[in-house]
């Protein structure tokens, strides 16, 4: 049974997303014209950036704009963490998250990273949107998070999002030193998936992959076969397959929604690191984790599924739930526990 907090934060989303689809004009047909897809698109990314003016402001984190990275992105890093790295550097805490100061040279060097790719169904969304999901991570895992502001769809389809997570990942390694038993890559909805993508994309590729992966409600199957997208149809307060499913067209072009690199789910998952996959039972995409972790753990991959009752898509992003507390307290210590105690460069 979900707590009553989250049975009545329940009802407001049921409102709210009510309200918000009745402003709209449907979903286009998945098959249909490709303008007819761009425009939904867009009308989804206009409703999140909306709905993201709304949120609370951000509380006992900073965040700073990357001055550095290949890919625009954000640092989001909790007080504990900046505390403890002054206090490492000999520095104020003021003065760390003063932008002018190189702050990547300072966050790169702490004991773990978080790369996180943000959700909005690969045409919305942004480092900005999730702010408090990566302050909740940082938090957590007691290390900086990275979220880069990569390509969206429409306007850049695959591969365009999985290249920049590729870029970022690959400049924390080869430019900033960040060892990738230190690095740990976390997602939620699209994002999820994009992260598993990556992982699978620095495997075949032969590069050293990260610690560990934590997937919060990944998108997996953008072909949308799993069961639970009909049976669980009408209980999602959230999701709908009308929803999903032209998004995935979108974002995948041309490309087949079964090619690995698009559905992570269709792909070779041996030779992964260490997966955690949180899921709500309410929620279409609950057979895109199920499967996912089956899979995985097929092909010899440690990864545990955590399912949670009565609760929705990426209910980790709802603060002041017991629930989400409970789930980001775990995916922290399943990164802290996978982040090796390696050597960090320190500064003279």
């Amino acid at each position: 049974m979900p707590s009553l907090r989250s049975r009545i934060v329940r009802r407001g989303l049921v409102v709210a997303v009510t309200a918000l689809r009745s402003t709209g004009t449907g979903a286009p047909d998945p098959d249909g014209s490709e303008e007819d897809l761009e425009a939904y698109a867009l009308r989804l990314r206009t409703q999140m950036e909306e709905l993201a003016t709304k949120l609370p402001p951000m509380r006992g984190a900073h965040a700073l704009a990357s001055t550095d990275a290949p890919v625009r992105s954000l640092w989001v890093a909790s007080e504990r963490v900046v505390a403890d790295l002054a206090a490492r550097e000999r520095m104020e805490p003021d003065l760390l998250v003063d932008p002018e100061l190189g702050l990547a040279d300072v966050l790169t060097r702490a004991d773990r990273v978080t790369l996180h790719l943000h959700g909005g169904g690969y045409c919305m969304g942004s480092p900005e949107t999730h702010r408090g999901l990566a302050s909740a991570l940082s938090r957590t895992s007691r290390g900086p998070v990275l979220m880069p502001d990569y390509r969206l769809a429409p306007e850049h389809k695959y591969p365009a999002a999985l290249d920049d997570a590729m870029e970022t990942y690959r400049w924390l390694v080869e430019e900033r030193d960040v060892s990738p038993q230190r690095i740990a890559i976390t997602g939620d909805s699209a994002g999820g998936g994009l992260a598993a993508s990556l992982i699978v994309r620095l495997r075949d590729d032969e590069l050293p992959g990260p610690a560990c992966y934590a997937g919060m409600s990944p998108w997996t199957d953008l072909a949308a076969t799993g069961g639970s997208m009909q049976e669980l149809a009408s209980v999602d307060p959230w999701l709908t397959a009308a929803l999903v499913k032209p998004a995935g067209r979108g974002y995948a072009g041309t490309v087949p929604l079964e090619h690995p690199y698009v559905s992570p789910l269709y792909a070779d998952l041996h030779g992964l690191p260490p997966l955690l996959v949180h899921i709500g039972s309410d929620e279409i995409l609950l057979d895109d984790a199920r499967r996912f972790v089956e899979k995985a753990r097929e092909h010899g991959v440690d990864a545990s599924l955590g399912r949670f009752e009565g609760l929705w898509h990426v209910f980790h992003a709802f603060p002041g739930l017991p629930e989400s507390r409970d789930a980001l307290r775990e995916i922290g210590a399943f990164i802290r526990r996978h982040t090796a105690e390696v050597p960090v460069r320190r500064s003279a």
